[in-house]
């Protein structure tokens, strides 16, 4: 009677289970809530934007030159490499250029020619959106039916849509793939990628943000039927070809050259593997299963032709080498051990030594070696970018912390509240400022060392 007892409560809590394993707080449960009224509260902010004063949009020369076209940056591998930013956040805090709602879903920013585009849920709608970086006004939105909802992990999709030239890519959680004109939203063409292939979605919904390489957009699809890794022409959206890597998982493709070789990173439900991007021929494959096939950080390229890979739920980080053996590619690997657990989030690498979130506390560990000179200061499952040989870490709780980046200890120099909400997504840095979102709200910080007189916000 007891077990009974327990089941049926459980599952009348179901509402308040956390995708981390563990139950949601109360506050967090009546914020879903919200989900009731948010759309409304979205829905009438803009409006009075739209109201506003007559606009012309007009974009200054330095800002158009801004790029952050793809997830966690031009390489995917969440550095930014410009030498513009404040690191003495106690007397130069980062300064707050606007703020508004967004819609919900987990997906980042990518910025070009002063814009700024996203994908979020608008009740029963995913919306490509795209926002004037400067102020945050909404310059155009393109809609299409759908709606993933999952309880445990949040409603909305997933992928961070990409910039390449003058059009937009993104993929929706139930397989909306879309090319859009990058100047109005115009759809230049569109496919559903699991109704094509007559697939089942994955749990969590589809995560992989499209990869432009070649005049082509690979993305995949869940992969519980062949295929699973597909290419498109990026120009009309017509197949090129298409490969069988199994399962897939919530990671997206990233471009390395290994061994001599240009390839295509796929990390999958069971196996890191290396496609040619030419073909889709998988080159080589490198066992990696985990715990229900989560696999959601991205594998990085660490220098030597080798490649740092890590994943939550006890399965912890290693290092492999490809290396070429009688024409062909294998992966060899150097070590493997607990030490570092990405989640759903995705380590950095600086001088040797990858930084990132075991588990939801920062740490450090040597590539060398395997070995974690430290581990320190809960931020829970958020995300890291390394600038300046510093760590911006954006907490799952909104905060946003400035860490050094050095294996001697961990040195937090600063921090600053920026959301109230869970705050699972990535954040873009360009120009100086850094673009967030949630599934709440977005906002624009400026962290220029030499900082420029207010924008004024659109409101």
């Amino acid at each position: 009677m007891a077990p009974a007892f327990g089941l049926v409560a459980l599952l009348a809590l179901k509402p308040l289970w956390d995708f981390e394993g563990g139950m949601r707080s109360l506050r967090d449960f009546s914020l879903d809530f919200g989900r009731l009224t948010r759309p409304s509260a979205l829905e009438k902010h803009r409006r009075a934007q739209r109201g506003s004063a007559p606009y012309v949009l007009q974009i200054a020369p330095e800002e158009a030159k801004l790029s952050w076209p793809d997830f966690r940056g031009p390489r995917r591998d969440g550095v930014y490499d410009a030498f513009d930013l404040q690191l003495d956040w106690k007397a130069c805090p980062p300064r707050e250029l606007w703020r508004q709602p967004i819609g919900g879903g987990y997906a980042s920013f990518v910025v070009g020619g002063g814009r700024a585009y996203t994908i979020e849920q608008r009740r029963d709608k995913e919306a490509v959106t795209c926002y004037e970086l400067a102020t945050g006004r909404e310059l155009w939105v393109q809609e299409y039916e759908a709606s993933f909802e999952e309880t445990l992990g949040g409603d909305g999709p997933r992928a961070t849509p990409t910039l390449a030239g003058e059009r937009v890519y993104s993929l929706g959680a139930e397989g909306h793939l879309y090319c859009l004109e990058a100047a109005d939203g115009r759809v230049v063409w569109k496919r559903n990628i699991l109704q094509e292939f007559k697939q089942e979605n994955l749990s969590w919904g589809l995560a992989c943000s499209p990869l432009v390489i070649d005049g082509k957009v690979l993305v995949t699809n869940s992969g519980k039927a062949d295929p699973s890794v597909l290419a498109y022409d990026a120009a009309t959206g017509d197949p090129v070809w298409n490969a069988r890597a199994g399962l897939q998982a919530y990671s997206s493709l990233a471009v390395v050259t290994l061994a001599g070789r240009r390839q295509v990173l796929n990390l999958a439900a069971a196996a890191l593997n290396g496609l040619d991007p030419a073909s889709g021929e998988i080159l080589w494959s490198h066992p990696w299963d985990t715990s229900m096939g989560i696999n959601c950080s991205q594998p990085l390229e660490v220098g030597g032709d080798r490649i740092f890979l890590s994943s939550g739920y006890g399965k912890g980080s290693a290092v492999i080498k490809i290396e070429a053996a009688n024409g062909k590619l294998q992966a060899r690997e150097i070590w493997s051990n607990t030490r570092m657990k990405n989640k759903f989030n995705s380590s950095v690498v600086s001088g040797g030594f990858a930084y990132g979130l075991d588990e939801g506390v920062l740490c450090c560990v040597e590539l060398e070696t395997g070995e974690r000179p430290w581990k320190g200061g809960k931020y829970g499952y958020g995300s890291v970018v390394l600038a300046q040989g510093h760590l911006i870490v954006m907490s799952d709780d909104g905060r946003l912390a400035l860490v050094e980046a050095t294996p001697a200890e961990h040195r937090e120099k600063g921090s600053m509240r920026v959301f109230n909400d869970r705050t699972w997504n990535n954040f873009a840095l360009v120009g100086g400022r850094l673009l967030a979102r949630n599934h709440v709200e977005m906002a624009l910080l400026d962290l220029r060392a030499t900082s420029q007189a207010p924008i004024s916000a659109a409101r």
